[in-house]
């Protein structure tokens, strides 16, 4: 960084370690704050580095703040990164989004950049959610949770198929009931409640999983969280780090926070009272979950929020994909029929195990395609940490925050027919001996980056497939669903976030599953 933005991180760091040990109202540092705007703004415009790149839309002669070009691509997003990317041609570009100044390249650019670790990933993220800020401890940068992932959940994924089966079973028969009738669900809240409970029951055990006041309170804390971070990007990065202490939605957010480590304390003190009992015994004391985890890995958190990280990052993208697949088969209610036959002939030969959920090629292929279609990011980015110049002859300074759009996935030099869902385009993917390796869900490329691509490519993609496909195999034998109107409601888009609508509403009703499930996880 230069000179002056290194100086504006100082300050920025010094008024809010500051603001956090005051015993005081923090409201009432209002005045103070606003005299110190001046030299927030001096400092943050000097930090800017000189480019270049054509900036698409740049300020107006005599307009002081980023306000009205923030809030003009928040509201309208994918409609300028399309003309502004047909508009450069293929060459690289800045434009001012929520996430600040940022250089967009061409996404031929993205293999020279997937392993290099100078273009960094966490930093960017963390900075982009405010995981610098109080309440936002989920977004932190902090290397101990991919640790976690790669180290403990991915290699766990052969023994808890079970566990996530039966409690699929259980919280989808209390979420969407046994009615022979239809009856209607917002989809987007009941497919969270039963990721959330799957995911709950592998990272913290039977008990917390099915804990209501754990699961109100994590949901409701993942929901301010991810509804302020978007609002909190409205507002310019150089006030960010203060006004969040006057806005009553980020307020909120701790307040949420506060009532899910509340929630989750009395099980954390439940299991030192079960290990000291075992160390008095003379007896090991072996849980295998993801609060052992992080303690081996030598978290600085307390274990509640720990838990929170986990819970956040592991159920948005899961639930928002599992959203769109069902979606995408209420739309195409020809699926039905061929994905039931695929799990009863699959599980029957290979039972409930990872190596049976692999060989689920057609709801492999449905996922995949629906991420393909609406990825929960309009891009994929990273910030420098040293200067960088790439093979092209592109120069990029350390510093500098860089993008590559997700639009490439929706055209037709890149996919044939790349409007259209084709939920066996990924099928014959794999019948192809040079696009194979690039057909499965998990699989990640330059083509289809839902998942990211390269070495910050999403950890728990892995995890996340083998619970979905559970929960699939659960809904397609054991419910019929359908759309109440002839429209599904198109996803929303605000800034680089592309989300199911949660609008979104699915008619359901009971049907009879050819297979015994509670069989199958013996």
């Amino acid at each position: 960084m230069e000179p002056s933005a290194t100086a504006y991180a100082s300050l920025q760091s010094s008024l809010h370690s500051a603001l956090e040990s005051l015993p005081i109202d923090k409201t009432s540092l209002l005045p103070y704050g606003l005299l110190l705007l001046p030299a927030f703004a001096v400092l943050y415009s000097a930090s800017k580095p000189a480019s270049k790149f054509p900036e698409v839309n740049p300020k107006n002669a005599f307009e002081l703040t980023d306000g009205r070009r923030v809030k003009e691509f928040m509201a309208n997003s994918m409609e300028l990164l399309k003309t502004w990317e047909k508009r450069v041609g293929g060459s690289p570009y800045r434009l001012f989004c929520e996430n600040g100044l940022t250089t967009m390249l061409p996404f031929n650019e993205v293999e020279n950049m997937r392993s290099d670790k100078r273009f960094d990933f966490s930093q960017v993220a963390s900075d982009d959610t405010h995981g610098y800020l109080p309440g936002f401890e989920a977004f932190g940068n902090d290397p101990t949770i991919i640790k976690v992932v790669n180290k403990h959940l991915t290699k766990a994924l052969t023994k808890i198929t079970a566990p996530l089966s039966h409690e699929a079973e259980l919280v989808i028969q209390q979420t969407l009931g046994d009615s022979t009738e239809w009856e209607l669900h917002n989809a987007p809240l009941a497919i969270m409640k039963i990721v959330s409970r799957m995911s709950a029951r592998v990272f913290m055990g039977e008990e917390l999983c099915r804990d209501d006041k754990w699961n109100v309170a994590a949901a409701d804390y993942t929901r301010k969280l991810f509804s302020s971070t978007t609002l909190l990007s409205e507002k310019p990065r150089w006030m960010r780090p203060w006004i969040h202490w006057f806005m009553p939605e980020i307020q909120e957010v701790r307040t949420a926070q506060a009532a899910a480590i509340e929630a989750f304390q009395p099980h954390l003190d439940r299991r030192e009272k079960e290990k000291a009992a075992a160390l008095a015994r003379g007896e090991d004391y072996r849980v295998d979950d993801s609060i052992e985890w992080f303690a081996k890995e030598g978290s600085t958190h307390p274990p509640a929020i720990d838990q929170t990280r986990l819970t956040v990052v592991a159920i948005h993208t899961t639930s928002d994909l599992l959203t769109e697949a069902m979606l995408n088969i209420a739309m195409h209610p020809e699926l039905f029929q061929p994905l039931r036959e695929e799990v009863v002939s699959v599980l029957s030969t290979h039972g409930l195990k990872k190596t049976g959920l692999y060989e689920l090629q057609l709801m492999d292929a449905v996922l995949k395609e629906s991420q393909r279609l609406k990825p929960v990011l309009l891009s994929w980015k990273r910030i420098l940490i040293e200067d960088v110049t790439l093979p092209s002859g592109t120069a990029l300074k350390k510093g500098e925050k860089v993008a590559v759009s997700l639009l490439h996935m929706w055209d037709d030099e890149q996919w044939k027919d790349a409007a259209t869902f084709d939920p066996y385009r990924f099928i014959r993917m794999r019948e192809s001996s040079n696009e194979a390796n690039a057909s499965h869900l998990v699989s990640t490329s330059p083509s289809h980056m839902g998942f990211g691509h390269g070495v910050h490519a999403c950890p728990g993609r892995f995890f996340a497939s083998n619970e979905l496909k559970i929960a699939l195999c659960h809904l397609i034998l054991k419910y019929d669903w359908k759309l109440p109107g002839a429209k599904r409601p198109d996803p929303v888009v605000i800034g680089m976030q592309y989300m199911a609508n949660p609008e979104s509403n699915l008619l359901f009703r009971r049907r009879k599953e050819e297979l015994d499930f509670s069989a199958l996880e013996r």
